[in-house]
């Protein structure tokens, strides 16, 4: 094994010992929350997501042509008690983004299979803290070790006023992120009555307004995208971009409405503006822009 992967392997098995003494930590020392439980915790946690953007103009320098985005998205999780308000968190994740064809030498399509690892304190139904780990591979079609990344991301709850105001405190760590390979998450969460609610936490602030259990309006914004490695190309040029590290990211304002029909299922329809898409090849010193566009979105959550 060469010695980049050992280390990514080295890393990972750290973590994943740092996250027993982690959570040990967690159980001893968490004061915000209460010790009863009174609202069973969902174990079995599954997500789909769609998306379309329409086209818009790609462009370095000059236009390349129009390009359009599509996303699909699915993950599974299972939570096993370890003790008290400590689970286990394992699951599976897969993403994908296909674009539509242009003259730039940009991905036609990104995709990752992970595995999730984590641990998770609830509080009731709530997670309190956590920390994930999501080991698995980050490219086009070559899923070998340069691919390979680990994704971690680790964050805390604090509560400011019962009921009301909290404070969310955390930060993203990945090996093929090239711009920012640590970033902190920092955001509010503020409910001022049992109809509103303001999430203003990435990757999806919001503004909630809730008339009754079954339906939610909001408006807000979305940073989608991910770190991945492009494929091996001889032919593609510049050279420099033959399995390069990429940072594509997406960013969105817009609007929806959630649907309950019971606590365990939600369907959150929105639209709105993509403002910008980027293709980052930070290392390669070259980046790729879309121009603003609309979109749609379908999301399905189920938690059991």
């Amino acid at each position: 094994m060469k010695n980049p992967m050992r280390s990514l392997f080295l890393f990972l098995a750290l973590s994943l010992f740092g996250a027993t003494a982690w959570a040990s930590s967690v159980e001893e020392r968490i004061q915000t929350v209460a010790d009863a439980k009174t609202e069973p915790v969902s174990c079995d946690l599954i997500e789909f997501e769609n998306s379309y953007v329409f086209e818009s103009d790609l462009h370095r320098g000059g236009s390349f042509g129009n390009q359009y985005e599509v996303q699909n998205s699915f993950s599974y999780a299972h939570r096993f008690l370890l003790g008290g308000h400590l689970y286990l968190h394992l699951g599976v994740a897969y993403d994908r983004f296909d674009f539509g064809t242009t003259g730039a030498p940009v991905p036609e399509h990104l995709q990752s299979m992970a595995g999730v690892i984590g641990i998770d304190y609830m509080h009731n139904n709530d997670v309190g803290a956590f920390l994930q780990i999501k080991p698995g591979f980050y490219g086009e079609d070559d899923f070998n070790s340069s691919s390979f990344d680990a994704p971690i991301t680790l964050g805390r709850i604090f509560v400011l006023e019962q009921d009301k105001l909290y404070l969310f405190v955390g930060a993203n760590a990945a090996f093929l992120r090239g711009r920012f390979p640590v970033v902190p998450i920092l955001g509010l969460v503020w409910m001022p009555n049992a109809k509103w609610k303001v999430l203003g936490v990435l990757p999806e602030p919001r503004v909630i307004y809730s008339p009754n259990d079954k339906w939610d309006f909001w408006v807000g914004g979305e940073l989608g995208g991910g770190s991945f490695r492009t494929n091996k190309d001889n032919t593609i040029t510049p050279s420099k971009l033959s399995s390069a590290q990429v940072d594509y990211s997406d960013y969105r304002v817009g609007a929806g409405v959630i649907y309950s029909p019971c606590d365990a299922i939600s369907i959150d329809l929105g639209g709105g503006y993509a403002i910008q898409r980027r293709f980052d090849f930070y290392r390669a010193d070259m980046t790729y822009k879309a121009d603003a566009a609309p979109y749609l979105r379908l999301e399905f959550k189920a938690k059991f």
